[in-house]
């Protein structure tokens, strides 16, 4: 299947059981999403034809080797295939899709024992804690990250405040604000590297490093952060900078492989998706996931190619064009 027809199919389905408007939540005006795309459509890439060669989207994260620089973004229970009708998990399809195509799963609020069916599928997996307000349960968890074989694990910082209804952002009772003490005391309670998600800024960024981070993930919550935020490629750079060494990840609003050329072009180590996999899901389960990844990983190295890029790093030294909007 190609990109078209995955996303047609998908979005058919979802339609058909009435779960497409759940692909599309945000913060009271929706403002977010709208610049994020905007921001991402105004960057042009410059070519490098002469001299080039075909490149490899290989990368290591975290020790894993993977065929592309996409992995799939933070992952749990979803409204939009809760509807449809399924055989077999679809977290377990999305898993196997992804290992098949030789990729990586981020987990958000899973139990253990689907965590440990999630790993079993065979992509490496990075499990996603959220600050939750009962530390055990966050113990817990990170116990399970690391003894059940995640090549990382991480928290959601950006999930304080959970979205119940368009407009409306009351904290959710089961989370809390973390201080910087408390992060710091998560990162050290634990041997794989640690993830801080939900960094819109330099600030950040260089705090989650100061404190013992592996990495961090720019990140909007898929739209659903604070309403205005920053577009994700406009914060990416600067937390590049802060991050030094340290991994950075990027997601949200990304659906082309020229939008996660212009992550990696910008910082990125790798780039999740979560919405074009939901998509593909509901068109073919596994199957459709595979092929999304599949179709995504071309079209990175057909662009890195055209700019003159071997590798996803490479992607750094491309030469990127703002260009006006209206």
């Amino acid at each position: 299947m190609q990109y078209d027809e995955i996303v047609s199919a998908g979005m058919a389905a979802l339609e058909a059981a009435g779960a497409a408007k759940f692909l599309n939540t945000a913060s009271e005006t929706g403002a977010q999403a709208r610049l994020n795309r905007a921001y991402m459509d105004a960057i042009t890439f410059e070519t490098r034809l002469i001299g080039s060669r075909p490149a490899s989207t290989e990368i290591n994260l975290f020790g894993a080797r993977l065929r592309t620089p996409v992995i799939a973004s933070s992952l749990s229970q979803s409204l939009v295939l809760d509807h449809l009708s399924w055989d077999e998990p679809y977290l377990l399809q999305i898993a196997s899709g992804l290992a098949d195509a030789g990729s990586a799963m981020m987990t958000g609020m899973v139990s253990e024992d689907e965590l440990a069916s999630i790993i079993a599928c065979g992509a490496p997996v990075i499990h996603i804690v959220k600050p939750y307000q009962d530390e055990d349960a966050i113990a817990r968890s990170l116990d399970a990250a690391s003894r059940l074989g995640c090549i990382a694990v991480g928290m959601d910082i950006e999930a304080v405040y959970q979205l119940h209804a368009p407009g409306e952002r009351p904290g959710s009772e089961y989370l809390e604000h973390k201080t910087e003490q408390q992060l710091e005391q998560y990162i050290r309670s634990t041997r794989l590297p640690f993830v801080v998600k939900g960094v819109l800024s330099e600030a950040d960024a260089a705090a989650a490093v100061a404190h013992g981070a592996a990495g961090v993930m720019v990140s909007q919550h898929g739209g659903e952060s604070i309403d205005y935020a920053v577009p994700v490629l406009k914060a990416l750079p600067h937390a590049r900078r802060a991050a030094g060494s340290a991994t950075v990840l990027v997601d949200t609003g990304f659906m082309r492989g020229s939008d996660i050329l212009k992550a990696l072009a910008l910082g990125a180590d790798a780039v999740g998706v979560a919405t074009l996999l939901l998509i593909a899901c509901a068109a073919a389960g596994r199957s459709g996931v595979r092929e999304m990844m599949n179709r995504l990983g071309e079209e990175i190295a057909r662009n890195l190619s055209l700019m003159g890029c071997a590798t996803p790093l490479d992607a750094r030294q491309a030469t990127l064009h703002v260009v006006a909007t209206r």
